[in-house]
């Protein structure tokens, strides 16, 4: 009798624990379906005109800005490449952070693939616990509104017994928003993982989709709409810091975020002059000079800058980086007093002052005892301390085209040329429904995804990564 109040107990346990992964991870578990996790193709990233200096830029810029070029950086200061490199470094990142901000219409997008782990875990057998999470982000803004999607699943569940390893593809949020002159309305899909389509799947959907990264679930979703007239809308995608600094090349300023509080440590985030820079790499006192270089490629007229943030100054260098990641990852593994142990970059810069693509490896560790917040902490603690690390892949895009929010609604959106969703929709104080009354999108001459064909350009064959981007089966070893 005993024994069976005691298998009676470990299964409710064990269904509990579930439950609470689910709810940590914002899962909706409505369903099994199959998620692709692969090699995601360097091919995504150049789609259209993604990565491609404009050819034009007459009405790039917004009023009262203009596009400062290295060149222009390079015959004011009197640098050269070979006598001031690391001056030139940090120059040249500076300035693709402020003409980024200055621009009127710009494409970004971010994959970032990261793992937590928390080793010798005691209400496990003090096994070691790996998370991988595979997240998409991309942000449009152009001439008629602004786009936004994120897309993210588990890739892996490690350690956690193999049955909710089994599960690790139903985990996944997904959201879009879309917003112009006169509303902004956001969706969120029934969660059931995301898919990261691999090379050669899918009939192609691994650049059909942005970055290679779909749900169904999202495509179809018809409840949960959110929205608001832009009238009341405080804050605006486009981003806008005033600023004493005397070039746009000089070293950038911090604007601080929130303050985040994990296992009693704070952490702070933050950007320097846009969204994408959180670390500071406008500082060259900060690099280490072994590891850090700049070549210059002629034909393509690009900068490439190789970084790597001395140990001495990495938590100074990339606080806003830290507390980032601390927030993404609190819900997996709370680290206590984390450090830098890694932090480098590559980034490509064209000569017109605009960036291309970034590419980051950060990695923390914290040699502290902490909590293992999968499934509520109900797991316990973790006495080896714990890791966390980001991989991510940056590009960036500046033609009309791939900037055109409408074309993205036709793709992505299609009932935002219907009433359903305006219909729907719930003020985001969660009071109302302000958008019943609005306009719905006029989408007639833009392509639908079913016949959507994206091409791939040239700049494809001559991209280098920093990393391997099959990410999908890293784990972090604890020494």
């Amino acid at each position: 009798m005993n024994s069976m109040k005691t298998k009676k107990g470990k299964i409710a346990v064990s269904f509990f624990a579930i439950m609470l992964i689910a709810c940590i991870l914002t899962v909706s578990m409505t369903g099994c379906s199959s998620s692709e996790v692969g090699v995601t193709p360097v091919d995504v990233f150049f789609v259209g005109t993604m990565q491609k200096n404009p050819t034009d830029t007459s009405d790039l810029m917004k009023e009262d800005t203009e596009l400062v070029s290295v060149k222009e950086m390079l015959d004011t200061e009197n640098w050269t490449l070979e006598e001031d490199k690391y001056d030139v470094i940090a120059g040249i990142y500076a300035l693709a952070v402020t003409n980024y901000n200055n621009v009127n219409r710009a494409a970004y997008m971010v994959m970032t693939d990261s793992s937590v782990n928390a080793f010798q875990c005691s209400n496990l057998g003090n096994k070691d616990v790996n998370v991988g999470i595979r997240s998409t982000y991309s942000n449009y803004r152009g001439d008629n509104g602004y786009f936004e999607q994120t897309v993210s699943g588990v890739t892996i569940l490690d350690g956690l017994g193999g049955f909710i390893n089994s599960l690790k593809s139903n985990f996944g949020w997904n959201s879009q928003v879309f917003q112009n002159d006169e509303f902004r309305i956001e969706k969120k899909g029934f969660n059931a993982g995301a898919q990261f389509y691999g090379e050669g799947n899918n009939e192609g959907n691994a650049t059909k989709y942005i970055m290679g990264a779909g749900n169904p679930k999202l495509d179809k979703a018809k409840e949960g709409y959110r929205g608001d007239l832009v009238s009341n809308i405080k804050s605006s995608p486009a981003e806008d810091f005033e600023s004493d600094r005397e070039y746009a090349w000089s070293q950038l300023e911090a604007h601080e975020g929130d303050k985040l509080t994990v296992a009693d440590t704070v952490y702070y985030t933050g950007t320097y002059g846009t969204g994408w820079a959180t670390s500071n790499y406008s500082n060259k006192d900060y690099f280490d000079k072994e590891k850090t270089s700049i070549s210059y490629d002629s034909d393509l007229d690009l900068y490439t800058l190789n970084i790597t943030i001395i140990d001495e100054f990495v938590d100074e260098a990339c606080d806003f980086t830290k507390g980032g990641l601390v927030k993404d990852t609190k819900d997996y593994i709370a680290l206590k007093n984390a450090a830098y142990i890694e932090s480098s970059a590559k980034i490509e810069v064209y000569g017109s002052g605009l960036i291309k693509s970034m590419q980051k490896i950060d990695t923390l560790e914290s040699k502290e005892k902490c909590d293992l917040t999968v499934a509520g902490g109900m797991l316990g603690s973790c006495n080896g301390g714990g890791k966390a690390s980001n991989r991510i892949t940056m590009a960036f895009g500046y033609e009309k085209e791939d900037c055109d929010v409408l074309r993205l609604a036709a793709l992505y959106w299609p009932e935002l040329a219907t009433d359903t969703p305006f219909q729907k929709a719930k003020n985001f104080d969660g009071k109302g429904s302000p958008l019943k009354n609005v306009k719905p999108l006029n989408l007639s001459s833009y392509t639908s995804f079913n016949d959507y064909k994206p091409q791939i350009n040239d700049l494809v064959g001559q991209f280098n990564t920093l990393y391997s981007l099959d990410w999908s089966t890293y784990k972090l070893d604890k020494d």
